[in-house]
């Protein structure tokens, strides 16, 4: 037995990896290596400033393959694309979940406040731990939480930049002098607490989340391309988290007036669209296409995955649902010290807010439950109030001390519940009391 097998033998490998960068599937035993010294640059893939990736032949007694230079490595690399990929993803199952909509519908806040709030969410009240993966693939997720959620400075208005289609989240890799790009993933681990009731299970249950922010423009159509392909990763995806953006609507708007003082409102704010693309539906059918494309499905075939509809900005809206802010949808089981998802109040109010579409934009409709078996509608808001504009440069911004979001963590949590059985227990729609189960 080769030094390789028996480090393997001793960890629980998985047998085939997805790179979260590329999407390539590759054999534990094709990983490659990053050298660690400072000599081993210039990397085919890469380029010269980047460390070689290189199939090891020795290691040293605790597993670490040896570089050219004699340094033991620690990192390891894609074969395919030569990126890093964080070692959990070799021992914990990837969960791929993209997060898609049109340019300004506020996808960026929404993973930020997501993100923020299941830091908390998670380890409190549902005995699960979350954590970063890898810290640099997070750093500007991070960075964006940090502006708004912890920042010294609460009464400055802030700002979170709009995502681009290239720059510092994307990796650029030489394929043959054939420039590719790919979007960085945002990694994070999720495993059972020892509170946890099914703590017995963390190796079966423990994953690893993969999220993905596009900018807007990547969905329009002709944006995902051999050299560009950053929307590929929509095929793998566990469920497609669709933005849709009441503010960019004429009759959502209309509807509005007079109920709400949100500047995104008023008339005459609509924004400029890429190729006169207006109708965020058009997103949605473009990403329907990709998924049917890339997964192999035929034009009639629904994708077996679930869409979950994310309605942002509910804060200026809601008045057209009737309620401020809805009711946290998970109740604490106080003998177990564990809450659970109240699946109903979810689902009715998926239903309230289906109709409301219907009303107002059925088109929305329409495409989603003709490309997935499974639609849920639910509302959020990342600030939880109206933007204000900045006297000086007119642009919209919070003040860190008035944010506080409604229902972001939901999408997530509902789609672990219903879809992923043993992390996130559960209330029956038909339950009265709080008797979770746990899987």
């Amino acid at each position: 037995m080769n030094d390789y097998a028996q480090q393997a033998k001793m960890i629980p490998l998985r047998r085939k990896i997805t790179c979260p960068h590329c999407w390539e599937q590759f054999s534990p035993e094709d990983t490659l290596w990053i050298a660690e010294h400072p000599d081993l640059l210039d990397d085919q893939r890469l380029g010269a400033h980047a460390a070689q990736r290189f199939l090891p032949t020795r290691f040293n007694l605790d597993g670490a393959a040896i570089d050219l230079r004699g340094f033991p490595c620690h990192r390891l690399a894609c074969p395919s694309c030569h990126l890093q990929v964080p070692r959990p993803l070799f021992e914990v199952p990837a969960e791929f979940m993209s997060i898609l909509g049109s340019p300004a519908c506020g996808k960026s806040y929404f993973l930020a406040a997501m993100t923020w709030r299941l830091r908390s969410v998670f380890p409190v009240d549902f005995c699960l731990a979350f954590e970063d993966v890898d810290p640099a693939l997070n750093q500007r997720l991070r960075q964006y939480e940090d502006l708004q959620f912890d920042n010294p400075d609460q009464d400055t208005l802030v700002s979170i930049e709009k995502t681009e289609t290239e720059g510092p989240g994307y990796d650029t890799v030489s394929f043959g002098g054939q420039h590719v790009n790919y979007p960085r993933p945002i990694l994070f681990s999720l495993k059972p607490t020892q509170q946890h009731p099914n703590v017995a299970g963390t190796s079966q249950l423990s994953r690893v989340l993969a999220l993905y922010d596009n900018a807007g423009e990547s969905f329009l159509p002709g944006a995902d391309t051999a050299t560009t392909p950053v929307t590929r990763h929509l095929a793998l995806s566990e469920a497609l988290f669709f933005l849709f953006d009441p503010t960019q609507e004429p009759r959502f708007r209309e509807a509005c007036r007079g109920l709400t003082d949100d500047p995104q409102m008023l008339a005459g704010t609509d924004r400029p669209t890429p190729d006169g693309l207006g109708h965020q539906e058009l997103i949605l059918v473009e990403a329907a296409n990709r998924v049917r494309r890339y997964a192999g499905l035929s034009q009639n075939q629904k994708h077996n995955r679930p869409l979950i509809i994310v309605v942002t900005k509910f804060d200026c809206w809601a008045s057209l649902l009737g309620i401020d802010r809805p009711d946290s949808p998970w109740i604490l089981d106080p003998k177990r010290k564990i809450s659970a998802m109240h699946l109903g109040k979810v689902n009715h109010l998926s239903a309230e807010l289906r109709e409301l579409l219907l009303t107002y934009r059925p088109e929305i409709v329409t495409v989603a439950e003709n490309f997935a078996q499974e639609v849920v509608y639910i509302p959020v808001s990342a600030m939880g109030k109206s933007p204000e504009q900045d006297p000086e440069t007119g642009a919209l911004g919070m003040r860190p001390r008035d944010i506080q979001p409604i229902w972001v963590e939901v999408p997530l949590l509902y789609t672990l519940c219903r879809w992923k059985k043993g992390l996130v227990p559960y209330v029956r729609p038909a339950d009265k009391g709080a008797n979770p189960q746990a899987g």
